[in-house]
């Protein structure tokens, strides 16, 4: 009952915010405005409607809070789906309000049950950052060394709930309305990035990230990880050490303290790849500000609310969308993203397959110097929405991360070349492909779901035994191409004959060759040469006809 009332007053609060900017027709259609009866139509002022429409919705989304912010920084990257003037406004959407008043001691003994002054040496009340969801403060331990504390806000998780539930509702009502907005599937979108709140808004799910980050890395040269202390840390509380460094987009003091951008763009770029097709764990939100250089010059990624994961099967999906693009095989590269694809409802392939080669085409080896990933990224999801090809989401969050640290590469080195970095990863990915060793894995392995089925070959055909004696065995069928189907069987009956006739021949000619039947030529029947030869000229034509079918 509260949590209703929580979301009627949510969807109160969105009418009101969208009716300011001018938006107050959908509502008028909608059916919403019955939330509010007494509101107008439009309440939005001459200073508004000074604004582009793509304006009024970035300040409607600031203004509706942290879940509707996040949505449209999340949509900001599908330019495959939004027009460009619309991507511009998102892409100014900030993650930065004004911090919430919260006594941070008070606050560690209610989430932890400790006393922090017996834990803690000191904390900075006010906090050094105060994103949508929560706010960073800097503390040091009894032990010296300086942590920092990641605190959510109160009651941050159910207004963020209200809200999914409302963007659930206003996209039903929108893809009612029309037929265009339904056919773009937000939907799945929608359902993605609910998925991607409800990680960022557990701090244990962080955490772990964390610590699985750490593991992968561990041992590798030019990377630091903080370390994390479960202890002060629960779903509302992350502890973990502060990390020392300059932003790697200030170039001015990257410079100052003598180290190479160039060269820090490079090292950013190998462990990032390293994430994807080593570890199959990557950041998925790899802009500038969650980047830093340590004095040490090791790179470190910060804040791990937004990672993403590859299963095996996902990785070498990837590796083979990677190699067909090599390889130049759109018809392969499309196989693969129809084995991967949540959707896919292509109803012209040919110009499809023109596509990708084109994409293809525009990233071979002589013009990689003159594109950008991000350009080749962006066409192949334009190419995918076009073609109402959807996608699992790590593969947006994927592409989304490449684009990212593109740009982020490209401040570091503006003559920067993606494609080139990546080449010795394409070299180890054949490599490793064709390795013995991964070949012998892959024959046991197969081996093994072979002895599998056999297993339980017996208990299926038990089963299906069952199903006749008991009349509950249904058989469908669709006969499709009747014609096509009664030239194969008018050509398998021939075939069929023929070989008859072969065999035929071929007893008969061994009879007369066992026989020695004159007239003989060199000791062996004429009529069992002739009987060969025939034989022979059949069977040459059968296996020419199967040749042209195939």
């Amino acid at each position: 009952m509260v949590h209703g009332a929580r979301k009627l007053k949510r969807t109160a609060a969105m009418v009101a915010v969208l009716s300011k900017y001018g938006f107050g027709e959908v509502f008028e259609r909608s059916g919403l405005k019955k939330l509010i009866p007494g509101r107008k139509k439009d309440a939005s002022g001459a200073k508004v409607h000074s604004l582009t429409v793509y304006e009024r919705i970035r300040l409607a989304l600031e203004e509706l809070g942290p879940a509707y912010i996040k949505l449209g920084q999340m949509f900001s990257n599908r330019e495959d789906l939004l027009p460009a003037p619309l991507i511009t406004e998102l892409r100014k959407l900030q993650d930065e309000v004004p911090p919430e008043e919260m006594d941070v001691w008070k606050k560690l003994e209610e989430e932890l049950s400790l006393d922090p002054s017996a834990h803690f040496n000191s904390i900075v009340s006010v906090p050094v950052a105060a994103a949508s969801i929560a706010q960073v403060y800097r503390a040091r331990l009894m032990n010296g060394r300086h942590v920092v504390l990641k605190v959510k806000r109160s009651d941050i998780q159910e207004v963020i709930e209200s809200d999914l539930l409302i963007m659930k509702d206003l996209l039903m009502l929108l893809e009612a309305y029309s037929e265009e907005i339904k056919s773009l599937k937000l939907l799945n979108v929608l359902e993605a990035f609910e998925g991607a709140i409800h990680n960022e808004l557990s701090l244990l799910g962080e955490l772990t990230s964390i610590e699985r980050f750490a593991r992968n890395f561990s041992g590798v040269p030019g990377i630091v990880v903080p370390q994390t202390y479960r202890q002060y840390s629960n779903n509302n509380v992350l502890c973990m050490d502060f990390i020392d460094g300059i932003k790697v987009s200030n170039l001015q003091a990257l410079r100052a303290q003598g180290f190479d951008p160039p060269s820090i763009a490079r090292q950013g770029f190998s462990l990032y790849m390293k994430q994807i097709l080593d570890h199959g764990f990557f950041h998925a939100d790899p802009h500038p500000g969650n980047i830093l250089v340590t004095p040490g010059g090791e790179i470190a990624f910060i804040d791990f609310g937004t990672m993403a994961a590859l299963m095996p099967a996902d990785k070498e999906n990837l590796e083979n969308l990677i190699l067909c693009l090599i390889r130049k095989e759109p018809k392969k590269f499309i196989s693969v993203v129809k084995r991967i694809a949540l959707d896919y409802s292509v109803k012209n392939e040919t110009r499809l397959e023109r596509d990708i080669y084109g994409l293809i085409d525009m990233a071979d080896a002589s013009s990689l110097n003159d594109i950008d990933i991000s350009t080749v990224i962006i066409k192949l999801r334009k190419i995918f929405s076009e073609n109402s090809i959807t996608l699992p989401e790590h593969y947006y969050l994927l592409m989304k991360g490449l684009v990212q640290l593109e740009g982020t590469g490209r401040l570091l080195d503006p003559d920067i070349h993606v494609f080139e970095i990546l080449k010795p990863y394409t070299k180890r990915i054949l490599k490793e492909r064709y390795s013995f060793r991964r070949l012998f894995r892959r024959n046991v392995f197969r081996a093994e779901n072979f002895a599998q089925s056999l297993t339980e070959l017996p208990g299926d055909i038990h089963n299906l035994i069952r199903r006749i004696e008991s009349n509950d065995l249904r058989i469908t069928h669709e006969l499709i191409g009747l014609t096509e189907l009664r030239e194969s069987l008018r050509k398998g009956i021939n075939r069929l004959v023929l070989a008859l006739i072969i065999s035929a021949l071929s007893i008969g000619s061994s009879i007369l060759v066992s026989a020695r039947m004159p007239p003989l030529i060199y000791g062996i029947p004429l009529l069992g040469y002739i009987g060969f030869l025939i034989s022979a000229i059949l069977g040459l034509s059968i296996v020419f006809s199967m040749w042209r079918d195939r």
